[in-house]
Order: C-alpha cells, then structure tokens, then sequence
C-alpha cells in the first residue's frame, strides 16, 4: 500500500499528540485508524524532530503550504464599483453595510481590499465652485460669444475680493523619514482681511484692504469713488470694460447710479458662479503662496507683494483667460 502525504493539519496533530506524551508507534497507528493514512514511524519521527528543532513551524508558515481560499466574488466587486460610481464619498462601513444586504458578509480589511480589486484608490478631494444648471448653460454661451468676437481683453479691468490671513500654513515642510514633522506655530485666531483689486494688461489698480464687512456705501465710496476712477481715467482715456461678479453690492442701485454718472462703462454680461473664469482668481492665489512664506505684517507684506507682480504675470493672467474660456467650452 503506497505511502500517505502529510498534510499541515495532520502534522499539526502529530505535534498535539507528541505534547500529550504518545509514542510514535501510537501516533502511527491513530494515524492509520482514525484518518486511513499510511504513515511508516520514521516519517512520525522525522516531524517530531522537525517540530523540537523549530523548523517545522517555519516550514509550514511558508505562504506556499497554505490553500487561500477567495471570499471575494465577482458580483461583489461590481458591487462595490457600482456603489462608488454613483457615489464617491461612500466610506469602508458604508459598503460594508451594503454588501450585507446582499448576503455578503465581509470585514472591513476586506471591503478595502475589494475596492482596491474594483480599480478604486482613496485621495484628498479636489473642491470645485458649485454651478447651478441654469447658469451652466449660460456660462457656455458666455465663452461661445467671446470667442467668436475674437475678444483679447485688452481693455477689461479684471476685478475681485479676496480674504487673505496671516499663519495659513499653506506650505510644504521636509523631515527625514524616521523623524515627525516639525510643527508650525499657529495662534487660535490668526489676522484675517479683506482686500480688492483690479488687473489689466495695463497695470494693476491700488490695493484696497479693509476689515468688516463689505456694504453698497463702501463698495461706491473707496472702491469705485477712490480706487476704481482714478484708475480709469489716467490708464484707460481711450475707453475701457469693468468687470465684477454678480455680488448684490456690486448691482445695488447706488454702484449703478455712480457707474452711470461717472461714465464707467460695466461689463454688465459675466455670467453667475463663474470665479474660475475671472484671471484674477490666479493672482490671488499666487499672492497667498507667497505670502504663506513671509513673517511680516499682513497689510504691509501683501501690499509689497501686489505691487511685485510686474507686466509678464498681468499678460500671463490675462491670457490665461483666454485660454480658461476655450477650456470651459471643450469640458
């Protein structure tokens, strides 16, 4: 009769019995009686000494000797990938609690390893400016028309606020792989104001910085009165176009009646909800990733930076539009 391979389970159990004091003949006669293996003694002792040596474990933990067995079907990866397709902020339980209703009980370990099978990977979330339907559409007939006026912007005044703060620790930070981050100190209420500014491919207006809230009387009296105007009339005698978004204060009636009287001529067509396209967005940015590097006064520190951006980003900014408006229409 030829001889029976061990299996793992059946060395397992020639060590347990070796433990309770049985004699290798008695464990090759339980073998042969109780799991029909036929098993000569020398094979017994060679797994009794393989087991006082320690190589027995090492041997047979070896991820080769184990049969995986596959818990995760096809139907549960569609799924998982169908859940996440309609939703993708769903969490690890969240699925888990899904797949539960389908008969499919799995642990959390496994969940991530199904959705890692389903091609999906977890990251930080890329925020967007949220745009209703309506003012999609009108977004899209926006940048049709300007690029079939062949419009170059030469006379727009990009216009904007912003709020900028002191300690926003928008930076990256280097640390050696076995040691943690350096801490950056911020206080519980770091400086914060508020600014407006203008860019054109003639130049930039004066920075305004104000603290509170922005109202129709400030916004005509230091902004359109005193910063806006002055502007207009030494860099654009030859004409110009305003532009602002369609914030409430902007269209109150006293900012229309002071555009009117003073002859600026508002480009009264940018559609809602459309920050992304206004070039002065990327100014603003610019600005707030140079100023995250600097340990002066806010108000000085960000004049100082405004007042560095030279002709080459002004043409950059603006030109950017243009290309931002051929984007939004491909997308």
């Amino acid at each position: 009769m030829p001889k029976s391979k061990l299996s793992h389970c059946h060395r397992l159990e020639i060590v347990s019995l070796f433990r309770q004091n049985w004699k290798v003949s008695a464990i090759v006669r339980y073998l042969g009686d109780q799991h029909g293996i036929n098993v000569d003694w020398c094979t017994v002792k060679k797994v009794i000494l393989k087991y006082k040596s320690g190589d027995l474990f090492a041997e047979s933990m070896s991820t080769d000797s184990f049969i995986k067995f596959r818990k995760v079907s096809d139907s549960d990866i569609l799924t998982v990938k169908t859940a996440l397709s309609e939703n993708c902020t769903m969490t690890a339980t969240d699925i888990q609690r899904q797949l539960q209703e389908t008969g499919t009980s799995l642990s959390k370990t496994t969940v991530h390893r199904v959705i890692k099978e389903a091609g999906y990977t977890a990251s930080a979330p890329r925020y967007c400016q949220m745009i209703r339907e309506v003012n999609k559409v009108k977004r899209v007939d926006f940048c049709k028309q300007l690029v079939l006026d062949n419009d170059n912007f030469n006379d727009i005044v990009f216009t904007d606020e912003c709020t900028v703060q002191l300690h926003d620790n928008k930076v990256v930070v280097y640390r050696l792989r076995n040691e943690s981050a350096t801490p950056i100190p911020q206080p519980k209420h770091p400086l914060k104001v508020h600014v407006w500014g203008g860019i054109s491919r003639r130049g930039t207006t004066r920075l305004l910085i104000f603290d509170g809230i922005l109202k129709s009387d400030f916004f005509v009296e230091n902004i359109l009165e005193k910063t806006l105007l002055p502007f207009i009339k030494s860099v654009y005698p030859d004409g110009h176009r305003f532009q602002q978004d369609n914030d409430p204060k902007h269209r109150s009636k006293l900012a229309k009646s002071f555009m009117i009287d003073n002859g600026i001529q508002w480009w009264d067509c940018w559609p809602s909800e459309s920050p992304d396209i206004n070039p002065i967005e990327m100014v603003w940015n610019m600005l707030k990733r140079r100023l995250a590097k600097k340990t002066l006064k806010l108000k000085m520190t960000f004049r100082q930076l405004y007042k560095s951006f030279g002709p080459e980003i002004l043409l950059l900014s603006t030109a950017t539009a243009l290309l931002t408006i051929y984007i939004k229409l491909s997308q």
